[in-house]
């Protein structure tokens, strides 16, 4: 059993031995010992707490697949929800791969990014959701969740027809995440005839108590909250405090423990946009599947959508490892040629044209300290991307 990411990495072990010796011997004569993976997500610092359970998803998919045939993992890396890092580690690894997966935000895609492209190395995003990645850094990336445009247009339309057509929407403005998920989000919900009776902005904090004057003088059916995961719970109830109780919808950046934390009291009417619903009682046969598995090997059940995207990115790495011909190049066209992949978080397809695959949004429900699904579904309409600067 996996109790801890040291024992995740000792764990590694058994297959990095493995693909070094019999690497070159694999039964599919497509694949060499050159076509080595890397995977870089952050398990320290602000994205911790989405960054780990993608890892452990992540290394549960690769020990599955060890099972028929040795992993060609080259390395397993933290890169602490540091820029620095994130840059150094995608540097030292780009070189020595065929392709490379990570990270939970955009702004480390936008980082390493360039770099994979620089060595025409395939990047795979485990769950940074900037639908113009692929545009704005090379067709070499990959995403393996929506794009957020699908799901904040999602938020628009389950917002509009659960809450009204008056929102308020408040942002944090250090995320490039962040700040355009409520941009896609108002296209949507004006699209749909809904008013916008507030845009404002934060820069980072944990309590954005001197907002909710703005809020409240509006009067609006809801709040629109584009917040970051790490101190999410405390910026809910820090509106809370101020006497905001109007319903606040946001994006999957509330999919994480972090959510339940704020004082006072359990968080109560909010609703979030995620990959997947992973209930052992309501989830998928697939999500069940994926739950028992991760509790066999960590002891937990997963606590956040973001496990089942590490773990869908390392089985769909393998399978086009699998399909591939002629090293990084082969493994491109294996990805682009991805079709109807059923994955923990929905069905991948990509193409030419596109590299974001369209999925089901599932919409939870925290009630009183308890999650529920509210509903799952494919937005009616889904704004184009918005071109951003790497």
């Amino acid at each position: 059993m996996i109790r801890s990411i040291s024992a995740v990495v000792l764990t590694l072990a058994p297959i990095l031995m493995t693909t070094a010796v019999h690497g070159s011997d694999r039964a599919d004569p497509g694949h060499t010992s050159s076509e080595r993976v890397a995977a870089l997500l952050d398990l320290q610092g602000a994205q911790a707490s989405l960054g780990r359970p993608a890892m452990n998803g992540f290394v549960l998919g690769l020990q599955q697949g060890s099972t028929e045939s040795p992993v060609p993992f080259a390395a397993l890396l933290d890169t602490q929800s540091d820029p620095g890092a994130t840059a150094k580690a995608a540097a030292d690894v780009a070189a020595k791969v065929s392709i490379g997966a990570g990270f939970t935000d955009n702004d480390s895609v936008l980082i390493a990014g360039p770099i994979f492209r620089q060595r025409q190395v395939p990047f795979l995003s485990i769950g940074a959701t900037d639908p113009s990645l692929p545009a704005v850094i090379g067709d070499n990336v990959f995403l393996t969740p929506f794009g957020d445009n699908t799901q904040a247009a999602a938020a628009a339309e389950f917002g509009y027809g659960a809450f009204g057509s008056r929102v308020a929407i408040v942002w944090d403005a250090s995320s490039e995440y962040t700040r355009t998920l409520p941009r896609y989000f108002r296209t949507r919900f004006e699209q749909l005839g809904g008013t916008v009776e507030l845009d404002a902005s934060y820069a980072g904090s944990c309590d954005i108590g001197v907002l909710a004057q703005q809020v409240l003088a509006q009067r609006p059916d809801f709040i629109y909250l584009a917040g970051l995961p790490d101190c999410i719970g405390n910026v809910v109830a820090s509106l809370r405090r101020e006497g905001v109780a109007q319903p606040i919808v946001g994006g999957d950046g509330f999919d994480t423990p972090n959510l339940l934390d704020g004082a006072p009291g359990p968080t109560d009417q909010v609703w979030y946009t995620t990959h997947a619903w992973l209930s052992e009682d309501t989830g998928t046969p697939a999500a069940k599947a994926f739950i028992a598995a991760y509790r066999d090997a960590y002891g937990v059940a997963p606590t956040d959508a973001f496990a089942a995207l590490g773990y869908d990115a390392a089985r769909l790495m393998l399978d086009a490892l699998q399909r591939a011909r002629g090293g990084k190049h082969g493994v491109f066209d294996a990805l682009e040629s991805t079709r109807d992949f059923e994955g923990v978080t929905g069905t991948i397809s990509y193409s030419a044209d596109s590299h974001v695959p369209l999925k089901t949004v599932w919409v939870i429900a925290v009630q009183n300290g308890e999650k529920s699904l509210a509903r799952a579904f494919v937005p009616d309409s889904v704004p184009p991307p918005l071109m951003q600067s790497p």
